[in-house]
């Protein structure tokens, strides 16, 4: 066959196949979806400006929307009544909307209309690794616009099960739908992490909620605050159960075994100083984090669990100097950023308790959080004594979970301690 002949088959061959690349392309999609995108906007009625914006989109019915909690957080965190709910179209048309239900794990929430906006998009499972997707919403109050990228797969390492998608999300698009080829919605976009890499919630979780509300023929829930609450006292009891089950990985660290990684969980790092040649003391720092949160509110996040160790060995220090400068590292602080607004003051117990045979100083903290009743912060410092040249600190942090679960963890972990003699 001749290279003329060749190249006349793949130019016929291509003409055949572009109608269908054509009707799937982002601009077909754009198109086809465009009325059935918003813009959600948080009105500050004293002054009538937006205070937060974000994207939502038509689904399972005319006159329901969905978007990101984190969206219209500022509107349920003041229920006051100094902030009201609306909507923007494409074509400029706008109008109020009623909160109906929040999925605070997932960052969701669903809102109803007192008017048909558009036709519902369809929930669809996520295709499989490596499809396009096509990511809508309002990129920084600019207008809307579409991303094109790729399913990287769902993150079975996090905590929440969020889809990696290879487009880079901009501000102002959370809370849009992510469409694959079908138009169907698989994902709802949640954040961004930079280098063009973003993060999506499975629809499968909104697909959830909306059928509970189809239940009660869309009726608003009556208590949004209480059912975040359930939602979190739930999520964090469970939450400590998994993490009971798992297997944690046993690692040397000193003359201690302890439990460190956990796996898709926590991750642990070493932190170490550098040991310099006139050094007398040796010191070995490892820091642990589930490197996962669930946003609340613009300076409150919860959900976070944090622990480290700590070795020191003195060598021919003497144990007076060894004493003070174990005593100076031995300080312990919450992660939270919750103020006087969210939570009560830390109250402390103090007593010596032995681990794994060998004597420690514990300290074991609690505040409990005012809007969420049943929601405690615990932090937990632990410090080896009675070696004259050798000490060892545990410090555990969790936050948003209930006092209960919080001591059964460190129960847990404390009983995974191991001493080397």
């Amino acid at each position: 066959m001749s290279l003329r002949l060749l190249l006349l088959l793949a130019t016929l061959w291509l003409g055949v196949a572009s109608p269908s690349w054509a009707e799937n392309s982002s601009s077909s999609i754009y198109s086809d979806v465009e009325a059935s995108v918003y813009q959600v906007r948080v009105i500050n009625q004293q002054t009538g400006k937006k205070t937060a914006i974000g994207s939502a989109f038509v689904v399972m019915r005319p006159d329901i929307i969905a978007t990101n909690y984190h969206v219209v957080s500022t509107y349920i965190n003041n229920p006051e009544g100094d902030f009201a709910l609306d909507y923007l179209s494409t074509s400029g048309n706008t109008g109020r909307l009623e909160l109906l239900a929040v999925d605070v794990l997932h960052d969701l929430a669903v809102l109803k209309a007192d008017t048909p906006l558009g036709k519902p998009l369809q929930i669809a499972k996520i295709p499989p690794k490596g499809a396009r997707l096509y990511s809508l919403g309002n990129p920084m109050d600019k207008g809307f616009s579409i991303v094109e990228g790729t399913n990287n797969g769902v993150m079975k390492s996090s905590d929440d099960n969020n889809i990696l998608f290879s487009g880079s999300l901009n501000s102002g698009m959370s809370g849009g739908p992510t469409l694959d080829e079908n138009k169907n919605v698989v994902g709802v976009n949640v954040a961004t992490s930079g280098n063009g890499l973003s993060y999506l919630v499975p629809a499968d979780y909104l697909a959830i909620i909306l059928e509970r509300l189809k239940l009660t023929g869309f009726q608003a829930d009556e208590d949004i605050g209480q059912r975040i609450t359930e939602q979190l006292k739930s999520n964090a009891d469970k939450y400590v159960q998994n993490l009971q089950k798992r297997e944690w990985t046993l690692q040397q660290l000193g003359r201690f075994k302890v439990p460190m990684d956990v796996t898709g969980v926590v991750r642990c790092w070493d932190n170490s100083d550098k040991p310099m040649p006139d050094n007398l003391m040796r010191s070995y720092f490892t820091q642990c984090s589930n490197e996962s949160s669930i946003y609340l509110d613009d300076e409150l996040e919860v959900g976070t669990l944090d622990y480290e160790y700590v070795w020191l060995d003195a060598g021919e220090m003497i144990p007076a100097r060894f004493y003070r400068q174990y005593e100076s590292v031995n300080v312990s602080v919450s992660a939270s950023g919750a103020g006087k607004q969210d939570v009560t003051n830390f109250e402390c117990f103090t007593d010596f308790t032995l681990i794994a045979g060998q004597e420690f100083k514990m300290t074991v903290c609690r505040r409990d959080y005012l809007n969420y009743i049943g929601l405690s912060d615990l932090l937990v410092t632990a410090a080896l004594v009675g070696h004259k040249r050798q000490g060892m600190l545990f410090n555990l942090d969790m936050t948003g979970t209930t006092f209960e679960s919080g001591m059964a963890l460190l129960q847990r972990m404390l009983g995974d301690f191991k001493w080397q003699p």
